[in-house]
Formats: structure tokens, C-alpha cells, sequence
């Protein structure tokens, strides 16, 4: 299989499941990649796009808490116990005669009695820390649970409207096809792949370009720092100059980041493919 060819198809698929993303259509987002990740493993775009769905479905399909109904109020056993307990209104005529001075006086409440009233007392206080230790958990959950849907609100992402960047990555597909073809025909004419110095030359002078082809973003750095261009590396192979080359570009996604994608050699082989600082890469167009 040719991975050059190969590497195309799967930009086209890519793309699309970017689009399908914006829809909201995330089961065949994590789909689409999946089969893609089974092409290619270390494809970082596909991990990136089945990552994001795999999110935003998990945010769409979990509900929200359901709020603990109140507890209802402990009645108080002091309402009975009060009326049980007062002091009775002896008649005049019941009154009991006391004894002299020196005979000790009957204590008013018996032993029975202040237990009861101990226990009236008691049981109440019981009752209030257990309702207001109910109430307290409840109002502590459903603070926790109102706190976690306005984050969750906060952060869900509102799918981008621009969809520019599609038509960019479109170009990007089109423009890096058609430079592939005049790399390799000038291989075949001249045994070797032109220079880094040689290859705006080389793109100009053939029947494909009018002029150097130009990344849409040329020199807009993306949001993880990268910068925007098509980049040719080329490299030696077996003592001879110029016998492998990487062709590469930043494709953009909806948030504003670029994801290298690439012709040529397999860039496991040649990961400075893209360090324009080492000579025998460059980019090309307007810089």
C-alpha cells in the first residue's frame, strides 16, 4: 500500500469526523476514529477527536442529582410531658398542717418525678441534634449537587459556528497532493529529491504551480505554540543526499489547533521533520 496515498485518505476521513463533531454526532465520532486508530495507532489527531466525544457524550447523557426530599419536623414530647409534669393547684382546705420547726421538711418532688423530668428534657435534646444533623447533611448535599451542575454548565462547550478552518484544511489537502506529485516526478527525472534550497524553485518551474503555494494560516501560531506552513525536510539515505523527505502541514481544528499531518517517509523515522532550524528543512511560501 502506498502510505503517502494512504496518509491522504485518512486527512479526508479526519475532516469529516471533525464535522461530525461540531454536529454533535459523537458515537460516530468515536466510532470513525477508532477504525482509524487501527490503521494508523500513534495517530494523535484521531486520539485527540475521540477524546473530545467521548467527553461530550459522557456530559450529555450523565443527569443531574435528584434533590433529597425535607425532613419533616420531630414532634415535641415536652407539649405532653409539660401538662403531665406542672404543678397541681391544691384547694385551700387540702392543705397539709406541718409539723414544728424542728421535724425535717418532705422534699416537694420525689425521686420518680425528677427522673421523669431529667428524661423530658433529655429525649428532646436528643431529637434536635439528630433533625438538625439531618438537615444540615441534606442542605450540604444539595448545595454540592447545585455547585457541580453550574460547573458542569460553566464548562460544556458550545460547538464552534466558523467552519473556515474546514475549507482551510481542504486546501491544505489539495495543495499538499499536488506538491507530493512534482517531489517524487522530479525524483524520477533526476534520481534524487531537490534540496531544501531547490524545492520553491522546483514547485514554480513545474506545470502544477504558478507560484509557491502558501499555507492559509502561514505564520499564525497555533493555541499549543506551533506554527502554521507546509515544511520540507529531506535527508540522506545509504550516503546519498536527498534520497527521503517528509512533506508536512499544520491541520486546524475548531478550537484553534494544529495537528501535523504529513507525506513521504514515515515520520517515526525523522522526528525533526518539522525543525526548520537544522538545514535540511525549510518551509515554504511567504515567511
Amino acid at each position: 500500500m502506498d502510505d503517502s496515498n494512504n496518509s491522504i485518505s485518512v486527512t479526508q476521513a479526519l475532516n469529516q469526523l471533525q464535522s461530525w463533531l461540531n454536529a454533535g454526532e459523537f458515537e460516530k465520532v468515536v466510532q470513525g476514529c477508532g477504525e482509524i486508530l487501527q490503521l494508523e495507532p500513534g495517530n494523535q489527531r484521531a486520539l485527540a477527536l475521540m477524546k473530545i466525544a467521548e467527553e461530550r457524550r459522557s456530559g450529555v447523557s450523565e443527569p443531574a442529582p435528584a434533590p433529597m426530599p425535607a425532613p419533616e419536623p420531630a414532634p415535641d414530647p415536652l407539649a405532653d410531658l409539660q401538662v403531665e409534669n406542672a404543678p397541681r393547684q391544691m384547694p385551700s382546705s387540702a392543705k397539709p398542717s406541718f409539723p414544728s420547726s424542728s421535724a425535717p421538711a418532705s422534699p416537694l418532688v420525689n425521686p420518680g418525678e425528677k427522673r421523669q423530668l431529667f428524661l423530658a428534657m433529655l429525649i428532646p435534646a436528643v431529637l434536635v441534634v439528630l433533625v438538625g444533623g439531618t438537615v444540615i447533611w441534606y442542605l450540604a448535599n444539595l448545595q454540592r449537587a447545585n455547585t457541580i451542575a453550574e460547573n458542569s454548565d460553566s464548562t460544556t462547550e458550545t460547538p464552534a459556528t466558523d467552519t473556515s478552518y474546514l475549507q482551510e484544511n481542504d486546501q491544505r489537502i489539495d495543495d499538499m497532493s499536488k506538491m507530493k506529485q512534482v517531489i517524487e516526478t522530479y525524483k524520477a527525472t533526476h534520481g534524487a529529491y531537490p534540496s531544501a534550497e531547490q524545492i520553491e524553485v522546483v514547485l514554480v518551474q513545474s506545470d502544477t504551480f504558478s507560484k509557491v503555494p502558501s499555507d492559509p494560516q502561514q505564520g499564525v501560531i497555533d493555541k499549543s505554540g506551533k506554527p502554521f506552513g507546509y515544511v520540507y525536510a529531506v535527508y540522506e539515505s545509504f550516503g546519498k543526499a536527498n534520497q527521503v523527505y517528509v512533506l508536512s502541514a499544520l491541520f486546524q481544528d475548531s478550537k484553534g489547533f494544529g495537528y501535523p499531518w504529513t507525506v513521504g517517509a514515515p515520520i517515526k523515522n525523522y522526528p525533526d521533520y518539522r525543525n526548520v532550524g537544522v538545514g535540511h528543512a525549510t518551509f515554504i511560501g511567504n515567511r
